[in-house]
């Protein structure tokens, strides 16, 4: 199967990229610290609140003193006021507890948590509001019956002390509830702290993790990627060093199939192209040399051979009264010449040499006859 370096290297991209969403993902998980921090935001405004209605409340008993000891008015409109103010913080704290229960439904799964929060919620919309009823309720009717008691009415006095118990009772519980409600609340403040440090340890051992994983895979594949690369490439530089001092055997198989593969099968059609190409040019300078020898032949046995013939030829003329042996001679002659002159004719004619062994030692020669008669051919 053939598979392109662009796509390989796009390959590997893709999963370094896959690795760092991955990453993305989990510190995208660390946005519930975001959400933590708003709990614990809404927490200490609850908090906060508490701590105003334990002074409020405080000054309110303050005032209901000073009514029961002085009977100043101004002690009645005082507590009205900061019992207005309590009973409205007590409405913040719920709404603050409700978001807490909200938000803390986003970020963690554990029930008792959940319960926890539920239990939280019920002791101040019910159990704190209803003891500030009480509390409020019990004051005012001390107060009507305080103002319009007279001297010596035992029955009167008799209800203020089970009011004025009723108003202790519900001032000691309120202020224990108060006290169980902060430190309820310190509790959930120190679990999410808690919780934010686990999460965050967590967090640095999966981006350590993750960081380690990641380098150690691009390390990985850029190694196996690169060695791959650069021994194709090195066995190319030594094929063609190959190729450079003559040697054309070059084999392409072994490659991978891509460019590099593309490159191999362009050098070995390159190494056959050169090892062609080095052949015609032995061959042509081959035919040169033969050239300039059968010129340089032709010129200096022609012209001698020639003269020879010539010679020769007057001889058998001028020979009419001589013996037989020595005309037979002069053909001799004549023949060999002509001989010579038919070598002459075949050297003149080779194009393509064919060169055979000529001794058992290894000596070669070139063919005349054949040489002459593949020209004749083509």
């Amino acid at each position: 199967m053939r598979i392109n370096i662009a796509p390989k290297v796009f390959l590997g991209f893709l999963l370094i990229v896959s690795l760092n969403i991955f990453f993305f993902l989990i510190v995208y998980k660390l946005s519930d610290l975001n959400t933590i921090a708003h709990i614990l935001k809404n927490q200490d405004m609850v908090q906060q609140s508490l701590i105003r209605i334990a002074n409020l409340h405080e000054n309110r008993v303050r005032q209901r003193t000073i009514f029961g000891r002085l009977k100043r008015q101004d002690s009645i409109e005082k507590f009205e006021h900061q019992s207005a103010i309590i009973e409205n913080l007590i409405d913040s704290v719920s709404t603050h507890l409700d978001s807490v229960r909200r938000l803390d439904s986003l970020v963690t799964r554990s029930d008792s948590s959940s319960g926890e929060l539920t239990s939280l919620i019920s002791a101040v919309t019910d159990t704190l509001r209803v003891l500030d009823r009480q509390y409020v309720f019990g004051f005012r009717s001390y107060a009507r019956a305080d103002s319009g008691m007279r001297i010596a009415d035992v029955p009167t006095q008799r209800r203020l002390a089970l009011l004025s118990e009723t108003i202790g009772n519900a001032d000691t519980n309120f202020v224990l509830l108060l006290e169980r409600l902060n430190r309820n609340i310190d509790s959930q403040t120190k679990l999410r702290i808690k919780d934010i440090e686990s999460r965050i340890d967590n967090a640095k051992q999966i981006t350590v993790f993750l960081l380690v994983g990641i380098s150690l895979f691009a390390a990985v594949f850029a190694f196996v990627f690169s060695r791959a690369i650069t021994n194709s490439l090195r066995r190319l530089k030594e094929s063609a060093s190959y190729i450079g001092k003559g040697n054309f055997y070059f084999n392409p198989s072994g490659y991978p199939q891509d460019e590099i593969g593309d490159l191999a099968s362009a050098f070995f059609d390159m190494a056959i192209d050169l090892k062609q190409t080095q052949e015609e040019l032995v061959r042509s300078k081959r035919l040169a040399a033969i050239g300039e020898v059968v010129a340089s032949v032709n010129h200096e046995i022609n012209n001698p051979l020639m003269i020879i013939s010539g010679n020769a030829q007057f001889l058998e003329m001028s020979l009419s009264g001589y013996p037989e042996e020595i005309k037979e001679r002069v053909r001799i002659i004549l023949e060999e010449t002509e001989r010579i002159s038919q070598v002459t004719r075949k050297l003149r004619e080779i194009r393509n040499p064919i060169v055979e062994d000529y001794t058992s030692s290894g000596e070669q020669m070139i063919n005349l006859d054949k040489s002459s008669r593949d020209r004749a051919d083509s």
